[in-house]
């Protein structure tokens, strides 16, 4: 008689354990990561993945990139971000003709400052999801490349937003072998100019997201767990 209470009180005892997993590994996938929730992000769309139109959007990444930081680094508010960066838009589409006319590359492009999609992001143990934000969009040619994005304002950009697709942790073989992939190669607090600083590469469509590799380990337990139990009482 004593067998069933035993393994009740292990079974209580472990399940315990569980919840409190559970609840803390949600807690840290939730907590406000470094990119607040009103930040003006910055993403360049490539003509193409070839390595020639790669190389122009890393080109056009440094150009712009390097002005709107030092047009922006003082500001306090997301609102004088904007309006700063509005203002300066004939010199921000100058640096861009003057970029692809150097490189030799397709003069035609687009730059738009407004509500942008984007697809779930990681960074780290932080979980930003999908939906609209506010966003400097230059897209080059056709753009139909792998894309870069970092965060203007507050200046982020020295941080390293390399694989952050929330959906790449278990789809490997379609964003680690995608055509012109590019690999983060920038440490915190170095210029934006370093090559392959803060590389992003996932293609603007791509907005699946597959479950958290923990998440199934805590069901995967629980549910061998109790299977486990439920043989112990009825054998």
């Amino acid at each position: 008689m004593r067998k069933p209470w035993i393994l009740m009180l292990l079974l209580t005892i472990n399940l315990v354990f569980v919840f409190f997993f559970w609840q803390s590994s949600t807690t840290k996938a939730d907590e406000k990561g470094p990119i607040p929730s009103d930040a003006i992000r910055l993403r360049i769309l490539a003509n193409s993945d070839s390595p020639a139109d790669q190389a122009v959007k890393r080109q056009i990444r440094d150009a712009v990139n390097a002005q709107i930081t030092t047009w922006v680094q003082d500001l306090k508010s997301t609102n004088d971000a904007k309006r700063v960066i509005r203002a300066h838009m004939p010199q921000l589409n100058r640096t861009v003709k003057q970029a692809l006319k150097k490189a030799h590359a397709d003069s035609t492009y687009k730059i738009k400052l407004g509500q942008a999609d984007f697809p779930t992001k990681m960074y780290g143990t932080f979980v930003y999801p999908a939906g609209k934000y506010d966003a400097l969009v230059i897209t080059l040619g056709d753009g139909r490349g792998a894309n870069w994005w970092c965060v203007l304002f507050p200046p982020l950009c020295f941080l390293d937003f390399s694989n952050s697709d929330a959906a790449a942790k278990n789809n490997a073989s379609t964003d680690t072998t995608a055509p012109g992939q590019e690999r983060a190669k920038q440490t915190v607090k170095t210029s934006p100019a370093s090559e392959d600083a803060a590389q992003q590469t996932e293609k603007p469509e791509k907005k699946t997201v597959e479950s958290d590799d923990q998440e199934v380990q805590v069901h995967s337990f629980v549910v061998d767990f109790f299977t486990g139990v439920w043989r112990s009482i009825a054998g």
